[in-house]
């Protein structure tokens, strides 16, 4: 892969404050990149900066804003192109869990979910795309790259956690719907898709993600919980000219978990 291929290139990444999005961020910065690193949590994402500039020269833009209102993502927005003139890479990584089965799911739980998962991409996509079109890079202008989930694809569907499941099914359609429409402007859309991984949402705990493997007899092929630099590293092939002529795809990290259901 070509070194600093990302120098001169800016970043966004929503949900940086931790897990997934901090882990992207890191490999962007080694790569070159400067970074809008975006949550709802300001000491988060002050602490993912303060590990990159450890390390590499890139400059850092914080933005607190919750992507699930348009208002406050349009403020960002202006914000980014107030001190960077390009967004190569967004990267739609902000997401919550919650709700039980769907038909159990209160309305309240059912909104808060949706309006994170599916409304804030949404918002986030829509307040950026118009300037990353107009972009000069070649041969591709900008790249949008989607953190969705095995629970969103047929073989994952999980009544554990319904809305949730529904959320990221929204958004694997979306990044289809985005791939189409925005292609003809040169912008790749593409997502990723992790299984079980040791994240804030399990505690950073294996033995707690096993003992939930366990319970949803969930089997792995292979037999390894996945760590989120290996979701990074996927997230940076996609955002790397190798993968220029990559769009409407839906890459899944799961150490084989889906193709498993029903099977072993």
């Amino acid at each position: 892969m070509i070194e600093n291929f990302l120098e001169g290139k800016v970043a966004l990444i929503t949900g940086a404050g931790s897990g997934f999005g901090r882990e992207i961020a890191i490999s962007f910065a080694n790569k070159g990149a400067n970074l809008v690193l975006n949550d709802i949590n300001l000491e988060s994402i002050e602490e993912t900066r303060d590990i990159i500039l450890k390390s590499s020269k890139v400059d850092v833009l914080l933005e607190q804003a919750d992507i699930s209102n348009e208002e406050q993502v349009s403020i960002m927005s202006k914000n980014v192109f107030n001190k960077f003139d390009n967004l190569f890479i967004l990267v739609n990584n902000a997401g919550i869990r919650g709700g039980t089965s769907s038909l159990k799911t209160k309305t309240q739980d059912y909104d808060k979910v949706m309006n994170v998962n599916v409304k804030g991409a949404w918002n986030v996509t829509k307040a950026f795309y118009k300037k990353m079109r107009k972009q000069k890079f070649e041969p591709v202008v900008g790249k949008i790259i989607n953190m969705t989930s095995c629970a969103g694809t047929e073989c994952g569907l999980n009544p554990f956690i319904g809305i949730y499941s529904v959320s990221k099914a929204a958004l694997l359609a979306f990044t289809k719907l985005w791939a189409l429409e925005l292609g003809p402007s040169n912008i790749t859309v593409n997502a990723v898709c992790p299984g079980i991984f040791l994240t804030p949402i399990y505690d950073n705990d294996e033995s707690l993600i096993r003992e939930w493997i366990k319970l949803r007899q969930i089997k792995l092929p292979i037999n390894k919980i996945g760590e989120s630099k290996q979701v990074a590293d996927v997230v940076l092939f996609l955002a790397s000219p190798a993968a220029d002529y990559i769009t409407g795809q839906n890459l899944i990290l799961d150490g084989g978990m889906t193709i498993s259901i029903n099977k072993l």
